[in-house]
This record gives C-alpha cells, sequence and structure tokens, in this order.
C-alpha cells in the first residue's frame, strides 16, 4: 500500500500565539515518532512517504504541502502523531486529505488519541487510533486494511468508532527487545541541515536527536507517561552506536542530542556508552536531558570526557513546597547542587521551570524567577502549565470540577490561560510569563557572560536568533 505520513502544520502563531512570540527560535526538528513508524511500514513493504510540514527552509505553506503531496502521491493511508496542541491543525489534515480521496484509511497516533480515543473518533475523520507505542500495532493495523485476514478485534492497542460505537481493544504490551525496532526512516525526511533546532540546544549544525531508551519511572504528577509508560526499557549499546554511525555517515550530523527522558538513569550503562562515543572518530559533540537526582560529579565529568558539552535538568521551581506538589522528589538544595556539580565539571546547564500549577502563589513564582538568576545557569525555560490530558494534575482539577479548553495550549502562548492558579490574579499571572524571560535574559552580567561562552559561528548565529526573538516577549 502507499502510506503517507505527515508531522502536522505547527506554525509560529500555533507555538506563540497573535505575537508571535519566541518566533525564530522554535525547536524545529523530524519527528522521532514518525520515523519509527516510516521504518517498520518500509520493512513490510509498503510505500512509504513522510510529509514534513513544519521545515523552515520550506517555500510553501504546510496546508499547501498537504494538498500537493495528497494530489501528487495518491496514498491509500495517512498517518499522523497528534499530541494536544495539534488536534485542531490534525483535524484540518484529515479533511483535507478526504477532499483528495474520500476513502482513504486514516490513522491516528500518539498521546492526545490514546488517553482520549473518544474525544478523537467523535469527529468521524479517523478510521483508527493506534494506543500507546505504535510500531508493532501499525504493522497488524496495515495487514488488516491491506485484507490479510486478520480479524480486527484480535488486534492489540486499539480503538475505532463502529455503528456509532467506541471500541477499544485490549492493551498491548510494550516492547521488550527495543533493539528490535529499526533504525528511524531518516531517509524520508529532509536533510537534516533543512532543520532549525532551537538555538539553547546545539553548538553545531546538522544536529541529530536520538533516544536510547523508553519509559519514565518517575511519576511527576504534570508529565503524561501514556505512550512509552513507566517501565524503563533501553536499547543496546552497540545498537546505539550503530545509530550514531548512521546519522553522522549518512546524515551528515555533527553533534547529537539524546532525547531520553532521563539519561543518566542506569550508571552502567551510561558508562559503556560514554566509554564508546569517546572512541568514536570524528569525535562528537553531544547533550543530553536528566534529572538532578540522577548525576553526581564523577558522572558528569565522565560526560564532559566523551564529549557531552551540556545536560537539560528540569529544575521546575525555587520553591521546595512546589516541587513537592509537582511529584519531582527532588529538593532547592539538590538542584543546587546539580547545578555546581555540572559547572565544576565543565558542563554548560540548561534548566526547565515550571510556572503556574495549583499550589502557585504570585510569591513562589518570584521565588522561583529569583532562584533561577541566582543559578549558574546558561539558558532557563519558563513553562507556563497546563493540565494536559494523561496527567496526574488533569486527573485531579477534573475531579475538582474543572473543564478545559485546548484548542489553544501551547506552552509558548503566554495569551492563552487554559488554567490559572486559583492565588494568582490573571493579570498577574499573564504579566509573569512574559516578565521572567526579560529579567533573565536581559540582564548584563548574563549577557556578558554569554558573549565570552560562545564557541562557535553556529552557536554564535543562535544566540543571535535567541536575542531578536526577545522583542517578541
Amino acid at each position: 500500500m502507499k502510506i503517507l505520513l505527515i508531522d502536522i502544520p505547527f506554525g509560529s502563531h500555533d507555538i506563540g500565539g497573535s505575537r508571535n512570540r519566541f518566533s525564530g527560535v522554535e525547536n524545529k526538528i523530524p519527528s522521532l515518532g514518525l520515523a519509527y513508524i516510516a521504518s517498520v511500514a518500509e520493512l513490510e513493504g509498503h510505500e512509504v512517504r513522510v510529509l514534513d510540514c513544519n521545515v523552515p527552509s520550506s517555500a510553501h505553506s504546510g496546508w499547501a504541502k498537504i494538498q500537493a503531496e495528497g494530489n501528487y502521491f495518491r496514498p491509500d493511508v495517512v498517518g499522523m502523531t497528534i499530541t494536544t496542541p495539534l488536534v485542531n491543525n490534525a483535524l484540518k489534515t484529515v479533511r483535507i486529505m478526504r477532499e483528495i480521496n474520500p476513502n482513504i484509511v486514516s490513522i491516528a497516533g500518539g498521546s492526545h488519541p490514546t488517553i482520549m480515543p473518544e474525544h478523537i473518533t467523535s469527529f468521524d475523520l479517523f478510521n483508527f487510533i493506534v494506543l500507546s507505542e505504535g510500531e508493532q500495532t501499525f504493522v497488524k493495523l496495515l495487514q488488516y486494511i491491506d485484507g490479510n485476514n486478520t480479524e480486527l478485534e484480535s488486534i492489540s492497542g486499539i480503538a475505532y468508532k463502529k455503528d456509532n460505537r467506541l471500541y477499544v481493544t485490549k492493551k498491548r504490551k510494550m516492547i521488550k527487545d527495543l533493539d528490535s525496532i529499526p533504525l528511524p526512516a531518516r531517509h524520508l525526511f529532509p536533510p537534516l541541515k533543512f532543520y532549525q533546532p532551537t538555538p539553547a540546544s546545539y553548538r553545531k549544525l546538522p544536529l541529530a536527536h536520538i533516544m536510547t531508551s523508553r519509559g519514565c519511572p518517575s511519576r511527576c504528577n504534570f508529565c503524561d507517561r501514556s505512550v512509552f509508560g513507566e517501565i524503563y526499557r533501553r536499547r543496546s549499546v552497540d545498537n546505539i552506536m550503530m545509530e550514531i554511525e548512521d546519522v553522522v555517515k549518512n546524515h551528515n550530523a555533527r553533534e547529537i542530542r539524546f532525547f531520553d527522558d532521563t539519561f543518566t538513569l542506569k550508571r552502567e550503562r551510561l558508562v559503556k556508552i560514554c566509554s564508546e562515543i569517546k572512541k568514536f572518530r570524528p569525535k562528537i559533540p553531544w547533550t543530553c536531558l536528566t534529572k538532578v537526582n540522577c548525576v553526581d560529579l564523577d558522572m558528569l565529568k565522565m560526560m564532559y570526557d566523551s564529549g557531552c558539552w551540556q545536560v537539560l535538568y528540569g529544575l521546575e521551581s525555587g520553591d521546595d513546597n512546589i516541587l513537592k506538589t509537582l511529584g519531582k522528589k527532588n529538593t532547592v538544595k539538590q538542584n543546587i547542587q546539580a547545578v555546581q556539580w555540572a559547572r565544576e565539571a565543565g558542563l554548560r546547564v540548561r534548566a526547565d521551570f515550571l510556572v503556574g500549577t495549583p499550589s502557585e502563589t504570585v510569591e513562589s513564582l518570584f521565588k522561583t524567577l529569583d532562584f533561577a538568576k541566582k543559578l549558574d545557569i546558561d539558558f532557563a525555560h519558563f513553562n507556563k502549565f497546563i493540565p494536559f490530558p494523561g496527567t496526574s494534575f488533569y486527573r485531579q482539577l477534573v475531579t475538582e470540577g474543572y473543564q478545559f479548553d485546548f484548542s489553544k495550549s501551547s506552552t509558548l502562548d503566554h495569551d492563552a490561560i487554559v488554567y490559572l492558579p486559583p492565588a494568582i490574579p490573571e493579570h498577574k499571572y499573564r504579566e509573569f510569563l512574559d516578565f521572567a524571560y526579560k529579567k533573565f535574559y536581559l540582564r548584563a552580567g548574563y549577557l556578558f557572560k554569554r558573549l565570552f561562552a560562545i564557541r562557535t559561528l553556529t552557536e554564535l548565529r543562535g544566540n543571535l536568533q535567541g536575542a531578536i526573538a526577545m522583542k517578541s516577549i
């Protein structure tokens, strides 16, 4: 069959609202989820194309690209990954494809359809939903669509509507052997050089994103674990190095960003990865995401020695009481220590903060901002809290009687307030969301430090883009 996988359009206006906040520094990267789905579909012998509607260098709008690709390729099946902010654009995408081919089979996957299949099927636009981890389920579903005598009801991990009723089959077990999944089908995407990651995430371009594990055992109240679950599963070091070699030699990557939720979760595994990366030629710089309670000084020094130059910590708050309500299981003291260790090891530090959660007050907001300013960190992101479906906070707030409009739920659109903490007046919350960025980044001392920390021309250009983007806040 002919299969078209679409990375749904999500432009500057969708991301930053009417003021196009952060325009020019959006994180435009290939979808690893679609790349994995494409790889298993190709392995089954299907003709697969990927349409990335968010490549910055494209001269055409995402909607025009969908129309053109649909008319040219004439796919039998169209698939897409949907997060909550993407729902409206996903519906528009399917409508365009159905105008071209009313009989096209449409499949949705991702966090929002997994948590709220009744919502997605209510529009009568998607034939099937792939729940949670998608590779094995997608293959089975394609076999059914292709007429291979598979009973629909026997396919684990799907949802569909029949006779105006929602059917959800039994849950599929998570994939234990991640090495069994073929490498992401990056050859179906535009070259990496056409993508533009957020400037805080790289020194060199092109940048390749790699996931070496799935599943997060942490139980933070603001995080949705519906797709990859809570059971930690990992790829072998040999399999990881095979992908690094692929992205460097076949896709011209000059830097790696490991996209795992907690890259340093298993120390023995990390030691092996660092040892193998250190041997890799040419030497490859890399960064990762991790948690402050999953690092120590020796570990961070080892990472630096193997080419790591920056870590991203989810610090979330400078208030211990708020951290407790988030379910983070770390303290302000641990946050400070982890940052100090990273700096002592020679690493840059990028930090995420989450503001506006249910227990937040005006005092705790500014406590977090002051905390961020005092820390020796290079980049800070003050993310607006949204109680996304699938999170503990969402379930808690719905029980309390809250209803949410997720039609504009980008964390960077500061004008669209999905949830307002009871203790904070709306005008003060709106003001803070912009104010925090300005107060952190527009400090003379910070700007002076950033200028002298730049190591490559690529990094310099990225930082200049970031400075220009501050005008939109």
